[in-house]
């Protein structure tokens, strides 16, 4: 009561001007927001992504002995590797595009795929807690090694997988001439989550999956393609 009092007391025409203000700012926050973009509901994605491996199975057994199998004499260079992508962001794909790949070079291409990477979180999110798979340092403590820092939460899906995967996909849309490249890439981030103990191999592929779904579903959305555009038009037209 007191701040609308407080306001009552300044003159008609000031009011006006704090009103009209106000109006302008909305309409400039509204002009830079983008409508959401589109996607299937959460649980249509358990119609394409099954449930992984029952614990003592013959494919879990499997999924063990991959792990293993990578873990075997890593030399140093992979494990420095696998360490750098626990940061995995869209600038991991400087070493496909070189050194000019950068925050300050492509300042809405960060902010793109930062909003891309909470949308692929969304959906890996719900997939992991529904499923519930430990991950494999966990599940297999004194076997199963952590050669990278350590990451709590559920297995199945793989975030970074997931996220790189669509990553991949995406820019091979904006830079079809470096698409294998992006993918070969992807590609690398999957198998250093494998070697670090933080996944097994099914969650590499059901995550390419969930990606490859997530990608089609995107393409087919008008905004996220109106967005695509823009932003192929402001910075991978150069």
């Amino acid at each position: 009561m007191r701040e609308m009092k407080n306001y009552r007391r300044y003159p008609a025409a000031l009011r006006f001007c704090f009103i009209a203000i106000l109006l302008l700012c909305v309409q400039a926050q509204a002009k830079e927001s983008s409508p959401a973009w589109i996607l299937p509901p959460n649980e249509s994605f358990l119609e394409l992504i099954s449930p992984p491996p029952s614990p003592g199975s013959p494919s879990a057994q499997a999924d063990l002995d991959a792990v293993l199998a990578l873990q075997d004499h890593p030399t140093q260079a992979v494990l420095d590797h696998a360490e750098k992508t626990v940061g995995f962001t869209v600038f991991t794909y400087r070493e496909s595009l070189g050194e000019r790949f950068s925050v300050a070079a492509f300042p809405k291409t960060d902010k793109f795929f930062r909003h891309l990477g909470e949308e692929a979180n969304a959906r890996k999110n719900y997939l992991k807690d529904r499923y519930k798979r430990e991950r494999p340092y966990k599940a297999y403590p004194g076997l199963v090694k952590e050669f990278v820092t350590e990451e709590h939460g559920w297995s199945y899906p793989s975030g970074h997988s997931t996220r790189a995967w669509l990553f991949a996909l995406v820019l091979g849309t904006l830079d079809p001439s470096h698409r294998n490249a992006f993918l070969s890439s992807a590609m690398q981030v999957c198998d250093d989550r494998v070697l670090g103990g933080m996944h097994y191999p099914s969650d590499m592929m059901a995550s390419r999956v969930l990606a490859e779904s997530l990608y089609r579903e995107l393409m087919k959305d008008p905004y996220f393609k109106a967005d695509l555009e823009s932003l192929r038009q402001s910075e991978w037209s150069r």
